[in-house]
């Protein structure tokens, strides 16, 4: 029988990026935890400051987005 291991670190590059804060915001909100506790337990890691930069800016876009759908943002609360 062959053994399949598990990669030990999963890289994020500008290819995954995007879907990796997609991934990151979905999985956070299910399971109440901090995307810092994500990015532990997944063993992230990131090609470049850019491409990390650009991560936490997709997800503050998710945050934004879902706050503006619910009423949050503006200062409207429906």
């Amino acid at each position: 029988m062959s053994e399949t291991l598990l990669p030990y670190a999963r890289i994020i590059s500008a290819l995954n990026v995007e879907d990796e804060a997609l991934r990151a915001f979905c999985v956070s909100l299910i399971y109440n935890q901090t995307v810092d506790e994500y990015i532990s337990q997944r063993h992230l890691r990131f090609c470049s400051q850019q491409i990390e930069g650009t991560f936490f800016s997709h997800l503050l876009a998710l945050t934004e987005l879902a706050l503006d759908s619910c009423g949050f943002l503006g200062g409207q609360f429906s």
